[in-house]
């Protein structure tokens, strides 16, 4: 929890790493050992992609006890093994703990937005990010985000694997390059649904294990993209209550009941399906004995 008011007022409290773990930390590198620590997040809101994590960025940022790190995709642990990368930027923790140090304006235009809308002040209680990327992350970078924070929460979200792999697939290879769906080949799609990582995305039980077992199953809440569609108020108390922020219904947010970042409508062809189920069938035997058939 935050233990001191946004806007710089505690930024003579500097919080030294001890030596010990600083020589625990393998991949995010800490080149001043006197960092203002209690400024990193107390939860993440984790994929994989395709799951409800833009809806609930969307939400959360406009509740009144709640400072959301923008952008909303920061990649930080997610890049800190693949330093090539175009999304790496830097792997110091110095660098990352910048984006939770809220700025004046911001500060003053949720100040403006939570009086207006709630007529109550804008007092955060927690401070997050949302990279939907981070739910499978690899289990030694999850034990370097537990040591620096043994007390994160955690929400991961989780789809049917056909559905999701769809939705991405569709994103990155129609929607976001502006390509007329026609022009995509089947063998585009193949290539898609069998990359390393998007079969992660499809291993759930995987994603929460490694979570569950670097911080314990209470700081894990894991959370179904039916919930937004089918039950999305009593979804958004849910996680209201489990990061510890008031769960009144009129701080939601304003599209609560809107999709956010809507999937791709169109229907998965029945040869794509039939290869997806194949390249994709332990993983969905595995979501279907686990959270059963959606």
């Amino acid at each position: 929890m935050i233990g001191a008011p946004f806007g710089g007022a505690d930024a003579g409290e500097i919080a030294v790493l001890d030596e010990s773990l600083t020589a625990r930390l393998h991949y995010v590198r800490v080149s001043d050992p006197r960092i203002d620590l209690a400024r990193f997040p107390d939860f993440f809101i984790a994929g994989p992609q395709r799951t409800g994590t833009t809806w609930l960025h969307a939400n959360l940022r406009e509740h009144p006890e709640v400072f959301l790190a923008e952008p909303k995709e920061l990649f930080f642990f997610s890049r800190l093994k693949t330093p090539g990368h175009p999304r790496f930027q830097s792997a110091e923790l110095q660098w990352y703990l910048g984006f939770f140090r809220e700025p004046a304006w911001h500060w003053l235009l949720k100040q403006g937005f939570c009086l207006a809308r709630y007529r109550r002040p804008y007092r955060p209680l927690v401070r997050g990010e949302a990279t939907a990327s981070y739910a499978a992350l690899d289990r030694d970078v999850i034990e370097e985000i537990a040591l620096l924070n043994p007390r994160l929460k955690v929400v991961l979200m989780t789809r049917d694997p056909v559905a999701r792999a769809w939705s991405h697939a569709m994103k990155d290879l129609v929607r976001n390059p502006g390509r007329p769906f026609d022009e995509v080949r089947e063998e585009e799609f193949e290539r898609f649904f069998r990359d390393p990582y998007q079969l992660r995305c499809a291993r759930y039980a995987e994603q929460i294990e490694n979570w569950r077992s670097c911080l314990g199953a209470e700081q894990v809440l894991v959370g179904r993209f039916d919930d937004i569609a089918r039950r999305p108020i009593e979804f958004m108390q849910e996680v209201c209550e489990f990061l510890g922020v008031s769960s009144d219904r009129r701080f939601l947010g304003r599209r609560v009941e809107e999709a956010v970042n809507p999937s791709a409508s169109r229907p998965i062809p029945p040869r794509l399906r039939a290869r997806l189920e194949e390249i994709l069938a332990d993983a969905i035997a595995s979501f279907e004995k686990d959270f059963g058939a959606s």
